[in-house]
Formats: structure tokens, sequence, C-alpha cells
């Protein structure tokens, strides 16, 4: 049961990896031009698209914290897989059947 709980933690947190990977290899161009101040405009300019300019401001700190939460999802998944991992592979945590 246990390895099938961290077979699960381990793929969604690297669906997470992955995601994060993809944001941050996106922010590169911004970083490189214009420092953090790019990044900070890039990622404004990604969440105002589309949007109506009465709701811009909602519509970014809806953003940073969409980013904010996928970035702690990732950490607690982190945290869950290493101690679930260190559970299996201690001498107690495994009861195989014969």
């Amino acid at each position: 049961m246990r390895r099938q709980v961290l077979a699960v933690l381990r793929g969604i947190g690297l669906m997470v990896a992955l995601f994060w990977a993809l944001i941050l290899l996106q922010l590169v161009p911004s970083l490189v031009r214009g420092g953090l101040a790019g990044v900070r405009d890039h990622i404004a300019g990604v969440a105002i698209a589309g949007v109506p300019q009465d709701d811009w401001d909602i519509a970014i700190s809806h953003m940073y914290l969409a980013l904010g939460l996928t970035l702690a999802v990732g950490i607690v998944l982190f945290v869950a897989q290493r101690y679930l991992g260190r559970k299996v592979a201690s001498p107690g945590g495994t009861a195989r059947r014969a």
C-alpha cells in the first residue's frame, strides 16, 4: 500500500516539477532582457491576456496565487515522497507476502 501511495506521489510530483520547468523556461528570456522586473512584467502580461481592463488587478493577483499554490504543492509532495520513501526503505517498512 505504501509503495502505491509513493508511486502516486512521485508521479504527481513529477508533473508539478515539469510544469514549473516549463514556466521557468518561458521566463528565461524575460530574465535575461529585463532582470526580475522583466519577469514580473512578463507574468503580468500573461495574466492579463484576454481579460477586460477592469479586471487586470484581480487577474494578476490570481496568477501569483496560482503560482504560489503550485509551488507549495510541489514542496509538500517532495517532502511527503521523501518521508514515505524512507518509511518504505526502512527494515520494518515493508511487509511482503509470501
